[in-house]
C-alpha cells in the first residue's frame, strides 16, 4: 500500500502508474520542493551504490578473508588495536611455522588481537630459559651451583623412572616420572628438595569421569601397561604426597568406549592459588618448570624415555648462541640463534598445541588471577571444576606437581640467600612476553622489546607487500610525540604498593583486621606517601605542572618530577609533552630520530645500565649491590647507547597502586613498567615477578610482625634485582624510609 504522501513509480504490476515523461513533467518550480529533493537523493544514492559495487567486485583488494587462500592479503596499518597487540609474525610465529599464532590457524585472530594465545608455551619457555642463562652468565651472578637453575632439569631427566611400561606399540600406554627430594636417588642433585615430588609424562591413558575438587571426585587415569618395580618403589617413596601414580589404575580395557578423545597434548595443573600473589607466582614458576621439563622428554626424533642426542645438544647450544647476540650485533649471531630455534621447534613438536587442564575446584569467578593462565596454550584452559572429564582418551599428557613448595620457597623462606635462578628468571621473561612486556628471543623485535621505553610505532619493511606493517615494540605506550623521544632520556618510575584501601575495606566488612593483617599494616601510610613525593621531587631541578601536585623544592638532577597519579597516560611513556615542556626540550622543534634500527642494534649488548653501587648500611652481605646486576657490560668495554640516553633530561615519576581496586591487567601494566617498587612486606610483592627482569629494584618495608620472612629478598636475588630492606614499626619512621628510597633512586639518576 502506498502512502498518500508519495506517488508510486510505474511498474509492470502498476499499469496505471505514471510514465517517465509524466514524472519528469512534474519536476517544475510548481512541484513540491520536498518531493524533488527526495527523488534527487534517491537517484544519487543509487548511482553511488552502483559505483561502489563495481569497485568492490573489480578492484584489487588489500584484504584476504581467513581461509581464502589468497596470497595477496596483508595486515592493515590500523591493525594496532588500542590496548592490545599489533600484528607481528615474529612475536609468535615465523615463516617456517614453528611459532604458535597466525591468522590462518586461528581463523583470522592473530597476535594483533587482544585475544592473544601462546600456542607453543613449551618452546617459548625454552627460548626464554636460554635468554635467562645467557644474561645471568653475562652478569657473572652466583647461581649457587645451579641449585635453582637448568641443572635441576638435567637431574630430572637423568633420574627418570619408567613408572608403567608395556611392549612397544602405538596403542599401548606408558608413564615416565621424574622424582626429586626423598623420592629421588640419594645421588641426585635434586635430592635436596624438601619433600618427595614427582612430575610425570604419559601416553595413551584413559580417564574415567571426574570433576575438579578433592581426589574423591577426580576420577582415575587408566592404561594398558604394568607398573614396573621402579614404579612401585617410587609410589612407596612418595608416601602421602600426591602424583600421577596415586590416581592410576592398570586396566586392560582402557581406551575402550571413550566418549571424548584429546589428540593434542595436555598439561594437568593440580593447583591454582586464588588470592595471594606470591603463591600465584609459585604456581606460575612451577608451570614454567613443568613446560621446560616436558619439552626435554620424548622429543620427536627419539623413541627413548629421555631426550634425544639432538635435543641434548640444543640444550647447551641455545644459551651459548643467545649469549653471542648479547655481545655482538653481527647478523651472523642472530642467524645462528634463529637456526637453532628452528631445530628446537622440530625437537619439541610433541608439545605443540598444548592445553592446560586445572584439576582443582577453583573457577575464574573465584580467582582474581585466572587471567594469567588464559593466554597459555593453544586452547582455552579447561577447568574440571565446571567442565569435568567424561570417559576420555588422552594421546599425550603431562602431569605437574601440587602445592607444597616451589622454586621460590623450597630453600626455605626463613633464611636469606643471594642465588640467581635461571628458571625463575626465565619464568619472569616468559610471563612478561605473554603480557606484551618483552620481545621473543630471536625475533626482530626482541631487542626493541627489552628496551622498555621506546614508543610503539609501525614501519614498513621493503620485503613486505604494501599495507603490511610491523611494530617497533611489543607493548603499547601512551601517545607522545617522537620529537620528545628524540631528546628525552629513559624515565625512572617508582611505584608504591598500598594496603590502605584493603585494610579500610576489611575493617568495614569484619570490623577488625586479623593478626596476620595487623602485622602488615602501617598506621601512617598517608604521611609516608607525602614524604616520598616530597623527597623524590626534591631530586629534580623542575617538576611537571599537574594540578594538585606536592609543592616542589628544586634539586640538582636534570630531571622533572611527575606525580603519575595525577597525570593520566604518563606511566610507561618515554616523555609526556608536559614533562618535555617542564624540561624545556621544545617538543615541536626537536629533530626526529635518525635511525631507530641503528639505535636498537647499539643497545643489544646492554639491556639496562651497568655500574656498581654501595650497599646500604646494615644490609646483609650482597644487599644493595644489584646496580651491577642490571645489565652485562659489553664484551668490548664500550659504553651502551642506553647510558647516553640516560644522561639526557628525563622524567622521575611516582605512583601508587592498591591491588584491591585495580583489575589484574592494570596491576601488571603498572608493576611491569616500574623500575622501583616500594611496599610493606605483603603478598602483593609477588607481583614483582612481572617487573623488568634483572633491571629493577625492590624496596621492602619489614614490619616488626613480619620479621624472619625472606620471601621477597630471595625472589629479588633470583631475578637479579636490586633489593633494599628497611625495618619499620607500625608507625613508620618516614624520614628513614624516604632517605633509603631517595638514595636508591639517586644512584639510578647518576647512571
Amino acid at each position: 500500500m502506498s502512502s498518500a504522501a508519495y506517488t508510486p513509480l510505474p511498474t509492470a504490476a502498476n499499469p496505471n502508474g505514471q510514465s517517465a515523461k509524466d514524472l519528469l513533467s512534474r519536476l517544475t518550480p510548481a512541484a513540491p520542493p520536498t518531493r524533488i529533493r527526495r527523488l534527487l537523493i534517491f537517484v544519487a544514492v543509487l548511482a553511488l551504490s552502483s559505483v561502489l559495487l563495481v569497485y568492490v567486485v573489480f578492484a584489487p583488494s588489500s584484504f584476504s578473508l581467513p581461509g581464502s587462500g589468497s596470497s595477496s592479503g596483508s595486515t592493515s596499518d590500523s591493525g594496532s588495536i588500542p590496548g592490545g597487540y599489533s600484528h607481528n609474525e615474529d612475536l609468535n610465529n615465523d615463516a617456517s611455522g614453528w611459532g604458535g599464532t597466525n591468522n590462518d590457524d586461528q581463523g583470522g585472530v592473530g597476535s594483533g588481537s587482544p585475544f592473544f594465545r601462546d600456542n607453543h608455551p613449551a618452546l617459548h619457555a625454552r627460548l626464554f630459559l636460554a635468554r635467562a642463562q645467557a644474561e645471568i652468565s653475562a652478569r657473572k651472578l652466583d647461581t649457587c651451583g645451579g641449585q635453582l637453575s637448568a641443572r635441576m632439569v638435567d637431574a630430572y631427566i637423568t633420574g627418570a623412572v619408567p613408572y608403567c611400561t608395556s611392549p612397544a606399540s602405538a596403542s599401548t600406554a606408558s608413564i615416565t616420572c621424574f622424582p626429586a627430594g626423598g623420592a629421588s636417588d640419594p645421588s641426585s642433585p635434586n635430592h635436596w628438595w624438601p619433600y618427595p615430588q614427582a612430575f610425570c609424562a604419559s601416553q595413551h591413558l584413559g580417564h574415567t569421569p571426574g570433576w575438579g575438587g578433592p581426589a574423591s571426585v577426580h576420577g582415575q587415569f587408566t592404561g594398558r601397561c604394568e607398573v614396573s618395580g621402579g614404579g612401585n618403589e617410587l609410589k612407596a617413596a612418595m608416601g602421602r604426597e600426591g602424583f600421577l601414580g596415586k590416581e592410576f589404575v592398570e586396566d586392560k580395557n582402557a581406551g575402550e568406549g571413550c566418549t571424548e578423545t584429546l589428540t593434542h597434548p595436555v598439561l594437568f595443573v593440580p593447583r591454582q592459588d586464588r588470592w595471594n600473589p606470591f603463591h600465584v607466582g609459585e604456581d606460575l614458576v612451577t608451570t614454567f618448570l613443568a613446560l621446560t621439563l616436558f619439552s626435554r622428554h620424548q622429543s620427536s626424533s627419539s623413541s627413548a624415555s629421555t631426550s634425544s642426542a639432538a635435543e641434548q645438544q640444543l640444550w647447551t647450544a641455545l644459551p651459548a648462541a643467545y649469549a653471542k647476540t648479547l655481545s655482538s650485533s653481527a647478523s651472523s649471531a642472530k642467524a645462528e640463534f634463529s637456526k637453532l630455534t628452528a631445530e628446537l621447534a622440530h625437537e619439541v613438536a610433541h608439545t605443540a598445541g598444548l592445553q592446560l587442564v586445572f584439576t582443582d575446584e577453583y573457577l575464574p569467578t573465584e580467582s582474581l588471577f585466572a587471567p594469567l593462565y588464559d593466554r597459555m596454550g593453544a586452547f582455552p584452559p579447561r577447568r574440571m571444576a565446571v567442565e569435568g572429564l567424561a570417559n576420555t582418551c588422552l594421546a599425550r599428557a603431562f602431569h605437574s606437581v601440587g602445592a607444597g613448595a616451589s622454586l621460590l620457597s623450597a630453600t626455605g623462606v626463613g633464611r636469606p640467600h643471594t642465588c640467581a635462578s635461571e628458571l625463575v628468571w626465565g619464568t619472569s621473561l616468559w610471563l612478561r612476553w605473554v603480557w606484551g612486556l618483552e620481545g621473543l628471543p630471536g625475533s626482530s623485535s626482541s631487542s626493541l622489546g627489552s628496551r622498555a621505553w621506546e614508543e610503539v610505532g609501525v614501519r614498513r619493511r621493503s620485503n613486505r607487500t604494501e599495507g603490511q606493517v610491523e611494530r617497533e615494540d611489543v607493548e603499547q605506550r601512551a601517545p607522545v610525540t617522537t620529537h620528545a623521544q628524540a631528546q628525552g632520556g629513559d624515565p625512572i618510575q617508582v611505584l608504591f604498593l598500598s594496603r590502605e584501601k584493603f585494610d579500610a575495606y576489611t575493617r568495614h566488612k569484619n570490623h577488625k583486621l586479623t593478626a596476620w593483617q595487623e602485622a602488615r599494616h602501617i598506621a601512617n601510610e598517608g604521611e609516608l606517601l607525602a614524604g616520598l613525593r616530597a623527597g623524590l621531587g626534591g631530586l629534580c631541578r623542575v617538576a611537571t605542572a599537574v594540578a594538585g601536585s606536592t609543592p616542589h623544592t628544586p634539586g640538582t638532577h636534570d630531571c622533572t618530577y611527575t606525580d603519575a597519579d595525577l597525570l593520566p597516560g604518563v606511566w610507561g611513556s618515554r616523555l609526556h609533552p608536559r614533562e618535555a615542556r617542564a624540561l624545556g626540550l621544545g617538543v615541536g622543534t626537536a629533530p626526529p630520530p635518525s635511525d631507530v634500527d641503528a639505535d636498537a642494534k647499539k643497545e643489544e649488548s646492554t639491556v639496562g645500565v651497568g655500574g656498581g653501587g654501595a650497599a646500604p648500611v646494615g644490609a646483609p652481605p650482597g644487599e644493595g649491590l644489584a646496580n651491577e646486576r642490571r645489565a652485562p657490560l659489553p664484551s668490548d668495554g664500550s659504553t651502551s647507547n642506553n647510558t647516553a640516553r640516560a644522561a639526557r633530561p628525563r622524567a622521575l615519576r611516582f605512583a601508587t597502586l592498591d591491588p584491591t581496586t585495580s583489575a589484574l591487567p592494570a596491576q601488571l601494566g603498572a608493576v611491569g613498567r616500574a623500575d622501583v617498587v616500594v611496599s610493606v612486606h605483603a603478598g602483593a610483592l609477588g607481583l614483582t615477578l612481572f617487573m623488568p627482569t634483572g633491571r629493577a629494584s625492590v624496596v621492602e618495608l619489614m614490619t616488626t610482625g613480619a620479621q624472619g620472612n625472606w620471601h621477597f629478598h630471595n625472589m629479588a636475588h633470583m631475578l637479579g634485582m636490586e633489593y633494599l630492606r628497611i625495618d619499620v614499626q607500625k608507625n613508620v619512621d618516614v624520614a628513614k624510609v624516604v632517605q633509603g628510597v631517595r638514595d636508591l633512586v639517586e644512584r639510578r639518576l647518576q647512571k
